[in-house]
């Protein structure tokens, strides 16, 4: 017996919001967004506008989740930094005082602590089920 399966894959990737679609990316990094909100960042001598000013973006296919502002970076390696610009690392930790989940590093933090969560989302988004 022989037997012809004609598979749109494709298709099935762009109902699934894989493929073509960055709708799974982008609900990939809405989901991320929002488990990351209780880790950033958001004293006022700290970076307050990082917490609620994340951005998702969307260039030729690809979607990223940005904090914008010109600390994001110190804010993120929890560094203090120092001198006129360009200005250089001092070697000193962050003082974080807005919380004891806020800080460095948040997105690893928050995937150490809810990664399977993310992953879960993600699988039931597309329809799948995570392994």
């Amino acid at each position: 017996m022989n037997f012809k399966i004609d598979v749109d894959s494709a298709a099935i990737l762009r109902r699934r919001g894989l493929g073509d679609s960055a709708k799974a990316k982008k609900h990939l990094a809405s989901t991320v967004k929002r488990l990351c909100d209780p880790y950033v960042p958001m004293s006022a001598g700290s970076g307050a506008h990082m917490k609620n000013r994340a951005e998702i973006n969307e260039s030729g296919g690809a979607v990223e989740l940005r904090y914008p502002g010109p600390y994001a970076h110190y804010q993120h390696r929890g560094e203090v930094m120092a001198g006129r610009a360009p200005k250089h690392y001092t070697g000193r930790a962050i003082d974080y005082n807005d919380g004891p989940m806020r800080g460095r590093e948040w997105d690893k933090r928050m995937m150490a602590d809810k990664g399977d969560e993310v992953a879960d989302d993600l699988a039931d988004f597309v329809g799948g089920k995570r392994k």
